[in-house]
């Protein structure tokens, strides 16, 4: 199987690494798995958009398709209105599915944070994003994967958001296990 990953810093980040994390994780657990990744860190739903052409459109077809937007959206110092936000991801659905079948995309929810170390981010402001995805998702059936609800869920946010950056957003080797295994189980469903 091939897949397309892309979106922000979340799929971008090496963490040590001479591939990108969640790469490394994936191909742990379903070896035969060929992985693009085309994330850019820093990369907001609109900046996305622009650059959809580069990112997706032109990039070799692959089985499947995965985006996680909305992490920097959602920051507070930089924020893009959530209606504008769902805007971009309705623009970016709609544009991808020229491509990919509904049933071969994946959105995923932003992460959940740890609201001790992150200052521009909180878990309630991830769960409205998270709901414009979700909302999203319904409509064009793709499938959708709420990372942060499964983070709150798993609990203790201080080791599963702790990193290279301990900045309690960009995870390490726990966080991407988690995702990792989430993403793994919604592959094998579509395969």
């Amino acid at each position: 199987m091939k897949i397309l990953l892309t979106g922000d810093s979340i799929i971008a980040r090496h963490e040590g690494l001479e591939e990108p994390r969640l790469n490394f994780e994936l191909k742990k657990r379903l070896p035969n798995l060929e992985i693009n990744n085309t994330a850019v860190s820093g990369i907001n739903s609109g900046a996305f958009f622009a650059r959809l052409s580069e990112l997706v459109l032109t990039q070799p077809q692959c089985d499947n398709l995965v985006i996680l937007l909305g992490t920097n959206d959602l920051a507070t110092h930089k924020q893009v209105p959530l209606r504008q936000f769902k805007k971009n991801m309705e623009l970016i659905s709609s544009a991808v599915i020229c491509e990919y079948w509904p049933e071969h995309v994946i959105l995923i929810s932003p992460p959940a944070v740890d609201e001790n170390k992150q200052h521009v981010r909180n878990n309630d402001l991830v769960k409205k994003y998270s709901r414009a995805i979700q909302e999203v998702a319904n409509e064009y059936k793709f499938h959708y994967l709420d990372l942060c609800q499964a983070m709150l869920e798993k609990g203790d946010l201080t080791e599963l958001c702790h990193g290279l950056k301990n900045d309690g957003l960009h995870f390490g080797e726990k966080g991407y296990e988690l995702m990792a295994d989430l993403l793994g189980q919604e592959l094998q469903k579509i395969e």
